[in-house]
């Protein structure tokens, strides 16, 4: 049976720097919402599957490098088709994020609806902070999303 309430997971490690941008959209989410449950992982690939499971709508959210300028917001509909193939090297989780995708979608356990919204980092490294242009894509992508999950979705696109 499908978990009918939409799931928001921020990846990364809060304390490299960058890193951190999936993790501080959940919070954000988490302390202003009720309409949509929110989950934080580290981007192990075992961990994000069980978190996939029984869900119909999922969107997940990580840093990433991929060259863009820092802040840049990239969106995969992971639903629609396997995530670009140089996504696993972007993410500051290694192969983590890809692969809990692929082989959820290989056992039939990938959610109808599953986003992935990438932030482009610059910084990775321990113990320092989150550049300012990270800070202000997790700020507009946190508000994206309760705009969406809030306003923007009727209650047959919530489950």
């Amino acid at each position: 049976m499908a978990l009918t309430r939409p799931l928001v997971i921020g990846i990364g490690n809060p304390l490299a720097g960058d890193d951190a941008a999936g993790r501080l959209v959940a919070r954000q989410l988490a302390a202003r919402t009720v309409e949509f449950d929110v989950a934080e992982a580290d981007g192990e690939a075992t961990r994000l599957m069980s978190l996939l499971g029984g869900r119909k709508r999922v969107v997940i959210v990580d840093a990433c490098r991929s060259g863009a300028p820092v802040g840049t917001v990239l969106k995969f509909e992971a639903h629609e088709r396997p995530l670009p193939v140089d996504l696993s090297t972007l993410s500051s989780h290694g192969v983590g994020l890809a692969e809990a995708i692929e082989f959820a979608r290989m056992l039939g356990g990938l959610p109808q609806h599953c986003t992935v919204y990438a932030i482009e980092g610059a910084c990775f490294d321990l113990g320092q902070m989150v550049s300012q242009p990270v800070l202000a894509s997790v700020d507009s992508l946190a508000a994206l999303l309760r705009e969406e999950f809030v306003v923007g979705l009727t209650p047959d696109a919530a489950c």
